[in-house]
């Protein structure tokens, strides 16, 4: 497309864009599509078209390509991500800005690198610097791209990789625990909420915190049905059972160090239970010892396991679970992302309240009660959701 930008007159790109594109979907999200498309494209153009009719200049040097192939590439991406967040916000009912964030900030950067690239390569195509051919040139420059784009290839398959084996580690869990599925995907919302908020909008780590902290208490396949599954508060024994899930959980995924796991998801699931006065479990870590990460989703991890209730526990309210968030600031938990939780809740998202969030979950899956599967049967107890009576944290 950069090609035909440059190579032809203004109206024939958005006219080609508008055209070739069609996929068959629903028609009226298609014609919206592919109108933004070439009305993104025609402003390209014109600005590409403009720069070359009023030559720019930087002392002797001769910049209209230069400032027309950045002109056109800006002009593209704001028309283009403008109309699309717009419909998104009108649509979804979200903040524009918050739309914005979500879609299109992790990838400005990238746009913004590539697009040049590519109309450089169609301005080199159209003057070559090999040959008598254009290209050659354009052939020279593709080696590299080609092998970025293979390297990209693998990280995006090896993602895939990665939320494969959480879903399937995720369901082995969920059969001995019905309740695990639903708590993890509440921890690992909040826990991306509030890890946004302290790397100032850093939308990568944020997921990184989301993908990891939902394999939190994997670790738990390894613990007896009958301690937990245990209807009441654990003996000193089950306890100790029960400490030992974070260790579990870090020693399963440990063949996968080097090809699915980064660092970030082994802090996560062995440390969420520490403490900041180190008071935790299992290796006594207090204060900035524990990993950011770690602190972060044992946060998001209490105020889950406080707002849901048990068969020998009322579950909080929401104002009750914060001002319990509050009161254990500097002792359980950081205070410095007490500060940052309480600005997130102050501003009512949708996990604040745990019986909006299933119904909200209900609408979107048709059915939460589809991901929860029936308990297995275990010889020693019956089996009922449970979880150890002492402190905030434990879940």
């Amino acid at each position: 497309m950069g090609k035909a930008l440059v190579l032809t007159p203004p109206w024939f790109a958005p006219f080609l864009v508008f055209l070739a594109q069609w996929r068959g979907k629903v028609w009226y999200k298609e014609l919206f599509n592919r109108s933004q498309d070439g009305l993104a494209t025609a402003l390209a153009a014109l600005a590409w078209q403009f720069f070359q009719q009023n030559p720019v200049y930087l002392g002797p040097w001769n910049v209209s390509a230069g400032v027309g192939i950045a002109t056109a590439s800006l002009a593209f991406f704001a028309v283009n991500t403008t109309l699309v967040t717009t419909a998104i916000h009108l649509a979804n009912k979200v903040t524009w800005r918050e739309a914005w964030r979500r879609n299109f900030s992790w990838l400005a950067l990238s746009y913004l690198l590539l697009s040049p690239i590519a109309l450089l390569l169609a301005r080199a195509y159209e003057t070559p610097l090999l040959g008598n051919w254009g290209g050659w040139t354009v052939l020279f420059f593709l080696i590299p791209l080609y092998y970025s784009r293979f390297y990209w290839d693998e990280k995006v398959r090896l993602e895939a990789a990665f939320d494969a084996t959480l879903e399937t580690l995720m369901h082995a869990l969920e059969a001995k625990d019905p309740q695990t599925r639903l708590h993890s995907e509440r921890v690992a919302e909040i826990a991306r909420d509030l890890a946004r908020k302290v790397k100032n909008g850093d939308e990568a780590y944020a997921q990184a915190v989301y993908r990891a902290a939902r394999l939190h208490d994997i670790g738990k396949i390894g613990i007896p049905e009958f301690v937990l599954l245990k209807p009441g508060p654990l003996s000193p024994a089950e306890r100790e059972a029960i400490e030992k899930h974070p260790e579990f959980g870090a020693e399963m995924l440990k063949p996968g160090a080097k090809v699915a796991f980064e660092p970030l998801v082994y802090n996560i699931i062995l440390y969420h239970h520490e403490r900041w006065d180190g008071r935790g479990y299992p290796k006594r870590l207090a204060g900035h010892e524990i990993p950011e990460e770690a602190r972060i989703v044992g946060l998001a991890d209490a105020y889950e396991a406080m707002t849901a209730g048990r068969p020998y526990r009322k579950a909080k309210s929401p104002e009750e679970a914060l001002r319990e968030v509050q009161e254990m600031s500097g002792i359980q938990f950081d205070p410095r992302l007490v500060e940052a939780f309480i600005e997130l809740w102050q501003e009512d998202p949708l996990w604040r309240d745990r019986e909006a969030y299933l119904k909200a979950k209900a609408g979107k899956e048709g059915s939460v009660s589809r991901f929860i599967l029936p308990p297995l049967s275990s010889p020693w107890a019956s089996p009922s959701p449970s979880e150890s009576g002492q402190g905030t944290s434990e879940e």
